[in-house]
Formats: C-alpha cells, sequence, structure tokens
C-alpha cells in the first residue's frame, strides 16, 4: 500500500470522521472505499480492441535491420 497525504476541509473531515464511527472503521479505510468506488476500474483486456488482435496474425517475422539501420 502507498502512503499517500490530502488536505481536506475541517467540515468534510468531521463528515468523515462521523461516518467513520458509525461504520467501525478507519477514515483512511473510508476514503479507500470511496475512492475505489468512484473510480472505473480498467476494462479487461478482453474487451480491448486492440488486445484482441494480439495474435491474430501467424507468419515468421521479417528482418527489419536494414530499414532500422539505415
Amino acid at each position: 500500500m502507498k502512503r499517500l497525504q490530502i488536505m481536506i476541509e475541517e467540515d468534510v473531515d468531521a463528515e468523515l470522521e462521523r461516518a467513520a464511527l458509525e461504520a467501525r472503521t478507519s477514515k483512511a479505510a473510508l476514503i479507500r472505499l470511496y475512492v475505489r468506488e468512484r473510480l472505473k476500474p480498467l476494462p479487461p483486456l478482453s474487451a480491448d480492441p486492440i488486445g484482441r488482435m494480439a495474435g491474430a496474425d501467424d507468419f515468421e517475422p521479417a528482418a527489419i535491420d536494414d530499414v532500422v539501420y539505415r
């Protein structure tokens, strides 16, 4: 886990403290939960059009030294 320092308004901190006491958890745990709920997870690689192209072709690689090292 990575340590992250943030600044929030005093009224938000007070509300967070109240919610943490009510949930019987820490303010940090609530913040992690809220951030995780708000951020959208990355879609699986199978849902990525570029990811689905991986392995679509089957051919021997060509030498590119003449192109790259000219």
